[in-house]
């Protein structure tokens, strides 16, 4: 059933029709995919311990003669947020990659593999990290846009949610994909908690924009450039967020965000 609103909202977003996108298979057809795919098995519960950090990698195992990992999405439970959004990104861009041309290299896929490290050691370290660790990882690579503005939100963006003021240490935040702009309120998917008598784990939810004090949208528009990550740098700053704040303004420096 859930997978089943899932795409009626994604049918219902006429803006994913609406980009001139000239691919076969676009990007947000990929992350679409993708979505649907890790739904289909349910919501998986709920979990920030290192048994879930663990799913996560042992979802995706290498397969050498392919050169690229092969996704398991029942073992990747339960999640968390980050761990949904990086898990639905790789998913998608395997699709991407395997309904277009080959652009990813073994040694990029093999950089993207999620493992067990530290907020800013590698491609998953990013994405994992506090404050705009997903944005600043696809501004590194090349592979897309961040910016802050409502109006140009487009089903299938990463979106960072704060609910506090704070963005490091002391923050409190949430990752998710964007399902559908609803006015006063976002449906998006990721890996929640428990609420109001919704599983814990992948699924949709609504959350009024009220209930948000900072947000960042990251919408990957060259996914082929996630080939770079082979070269990717670890991020000592973004290690640095672990136990300190940043402001605001640090961040659009490194991240490149626009309004």
């Amino acid at each position: 059933m859930r997978t089943l609103v899932l795409i009626l909202l994604f049918l219902s977003c006429g803006v994913f029709h609406s980009q001139g996108v000239q691919r076969p298979y676009p990007w947000w057809k990929s992350m679409q995919s993708a979505i649907m795919g890790i739904q289909s098995h349910g919501p998986g519960n709920y979990s920030t311990e290192d048994y879930a950090k663990q799913a996560l990698a042992d979802s995706f195992q290498w397969n050498e003669q392919q050169g690229r990992p092969v996704f398991s999405p029942l073992t990747a439970r339960p999640s968390f947020c980050s761990a949904a959004v990086w898990a639905a990104t790789l998913s998608a861009l395997l699709q991407w990659e395997e309904r277009n041309r080959r652009a990813i290299s073994p040694e990029a896929w093999q950089a993207l593999l999620p493992r067990m490290v530290k907020d800013g050691e590698g491609p998953w370290g990013y994405a994992n990290a506090n404050g705009p660790g997903f944005a600043l990882l696809v501004h590194r690579l090349g592979a897309g846009i961040n910016f802050t503005d409502w109006n140009r939100a487009r089903p299938s963006d990463v979106l960072k949610i704060w609910w506090n003021d704070r963005i490091g240490a002391r923050e409190r935040g949430h990752l998710v994909i964007l399902v559908k702009d609803e006015g006063e309120s976002a449906c998006v998917w990721s890996a929640h908690t428990a609420r109001d008598g919704q599983p814990a784990g992948y699924g949709l939810r609504r959350i009024p924009k009220s209930a948000m004090k900072r947000v960042l949208f990251t919408r990957i528009t060259r996914p082929a450039a996630f080939t770079n990550a082979a070269a990717l740098q670890d991020e000592p700053w973004l290690t640095g967020l672990m136990t300190r704040d940043t402001t605001w303004a640090e961040c659009v420096r490194r991240c490149g965000i626009n309004r």
